[in-house]
Formats: C-alpha cells, sequence, structure tokens
C-alpha cells in the first residue's frame, strides 16, 4: 500500500517537528511507515507566546529539511491529505479547528490536550460522531515503551500507580491542561475512568496530587515546575510492584504513538478509548478547581 499523505494542522509545537522526522525520513534507526507528512498549514496563536514565538522557526525547518509543502490554508491541507494531525499547541482553538475540517471525513489525530474544557471535549466527540469523522487524542507517554510494555503484562491486575514527571505550567493553558497531562495519560490507562475525588499539595519545586477512585485504588502523582524530561512510573499490584523508567527507553515514545495513530488512520479506530480522554479533561478541570481553592481563588 502508498503510504497515507497525512496534513499537518498547526506547527508551533516541536512535535511537528519529531512526527516528520519518523515519518518522512526511511533512514531513522525508529522510521514509522505507512504514512508520510505531505503538507502542513503553520496556523498558531498570537496571544499565546509558545506558539506564535516558535511557528516561524518550526515551519523554516520542514520546508527546508523535509520539502514540506507549507500551504495558506486549513483547506488547502486537508483538501491534498487523506488523514490530519491536527498538532496546533492551543488546546482552546482545537475545537474550531476541527470544525473546519468536518466536510473533508478525515480522520483526524488530536494533539494533547483535546481541549479545555469538558464542554469543548463532549461537543468535539458528538461533532466526531455526527459527522462520521473519527478522532484521537493522547499523550505520547501513554504509549512510552517500558510503561505500555508493563501494562500490557500486568493486564488488568493494577490496585495502585505512582507516577513522576515535570510540570511546567502555562498560563492560558492552566495547571494540568499544558504538561500535567502527560502524567495524567499513563494513569488513566493503568487505572482506568472513576476518579471521583483530587487532593493537591504542593511547595515551591513540586507538587503531590492524590486521585482517589470510586472503588477506593489511589495514584500519587509528583509533579516537578521545572521542565525537564525525567518521567517515570511505579504500579502496584496485590503481587507486588513493578517500575518504568521512560528516561532509560531507547525507543522515541513519539514513534510509540505514531504506530498507534496510523492504525488509527488505517482502522479508523482509536486504540484509546473516548471516554477516558474525556475523564482526563474531566479531572484536570477538578485538580484545577483544588488548586485555586488552595490559592484562595474563587
Amino acid at each position: 500500500m502508498n503510504p497515507l499523505k497525512i496534513g499537518l494542522i498547526g506547527l508551533d509545537t516541536s512535535h511537528c517537528i519529531e512526527f516528520t522526522r519518523l515519518l518522512n525520513d526511511p533512514y531513522h534507526p525508529f522510521h514509522v511507515a505507512g504514512g508520510t507528512i505531505s503538507s502542513a498549514f503553520p496556523f498558531h496563536s498570537e496571544d499565546l507566546p509558545i506558539s506564535k514565538d516558535r511557528v516561524q522557526g518550526y515551519t523554516k525547518f520542514l520546508e527546508q529539511e523535509f520539502k514540506i509543502n507549507i500551504v495558506e490554508s486549513i483547506h488547502r491541507a486537508a483538501a491534498s491529505s487523506e488523514a490530519i494531525l491536527l498538532t496546533a499547541v492551543d488546546g482552546r482553538k482545537h475545537l474550531e479547528l476541527f470544525k473546519e475540517l468536518l466536510p473533508y471525513k478525515l480522520p483526524v489525530f488530536i494533539d494533547k490536550p483535546l481541549a479545555l474544557s469538558s464542554e469543548d471535549a463532549q461537543e468535539l466527540f458528538s461533532l466526531s460522531k455526527q459527522h462520521n469523522v473519527p478522532i484521537m487524542s493522547s499523550s505520547s507517554l501513554r504509549y512510552a515503551d517500558s510503561f505500555h510494555r508493563l501494562l500490557e503484562t500486568i493486564n488488568k491486575d493494577i490496585n495502585s500507580i505512582y507516577v513522576h514527571g515535570p510540570l511546567p505550567m502555562q498560563e492560558l493553558m492552566p495547571g494540568y491542561f499544558w504538561y500535567g497531562i502527560h502524567m495524567l495519560e499513563m494513569v488513566i490507562a493503568a487505572m482506568g475512568v472513576g476518579v471521583n475525588r483530587v487532593t493537591v499539595s504542593s511547595n515551591e519545586e513540586y507538587e503531590t496530587l492524590i486521585l482517589e477512585w470510586t472503588d477506593g485504588r489511589l495514584a500519587v502523582l509528583r509533579g516537578e515546575y521545572e521542565w525537564h524530561s525525567r518521567f517515570g512510573a511505579t504500579i502496584h499490584t496485590k503481587h507486588g510492584f513493578y517500575n518504568a523508567d521512560i528516561t532509560k527507553d531507547t525507543k522515541p515514545f513519539y514513534a510509540s504513538l505514531l504506530e498507534q495513530i496510523i492504525f488509527f488512520f488505517t482502522e479508523k479506530t482509536s486504540p484509546v478509548p473516548a471516554e477516558e480522554t474525556l475523564e482526563i479533561i474531566r479531572i484536570i478541570e477538578m485538580i484545577n478547581k483544588s488548586r485555586n481553592k488552595n490559592k484562595g481563588i474563587p
């Protein structure tokens, strides 16, 4: 089969660079077959510095290094594609961008976060079903090699989990919507839905989050405010505990995620259940409410 022609929407995140390297370079040691980036629309948000300040450099890199066809509209990108990677970093804009893609009936991967509210997230899934446009959303950490293999080995015998990683913040994507979502994605992948209580404690360097499920299971997350790439997890069962040190993985977690995305593009079925994606958005809202209460913010 010929590789799928994939359109990139939003060139303001390093993800679009990593995805293109893995898909378009057949000599990459972790090359992912099945699709190539063929066109890209450099959408960005003027009021979001991490978007505005990066889009020009990433666009130039993709055009010069990979000869990607840079187009002037989302419609030009969609019209020449068979699938879409919606990589715009600004989660506030994902719903409106997805609405523009609906007429093209293409499978759409929406990079994290899917949305910044449960209301928008529900509307995205509703529109997906109504217009028969498949969607998938996931953090790459869900499929980090050591972590994903551990989940497959342990299966459903998990009764608690401890996850640690970076927790830098963005004012316009508050709390865990920007980077904390990576740790939450790992937790929900392991533990499933059903969180009914969150507790947040913090100091100047990090914060600890406790999630409680309706059946009494618990998860603990430690998020460090300074950015770094050190993610890891300890999973507990009735029979013992098991560690996943993602920093020691040889295979990039972007490659593992792309393998799942190509499957999704081909089969039109997301490997990530919609209820898990919606649960993550709901939990982040609970966490942010708790964080604001701790700070005395109504």
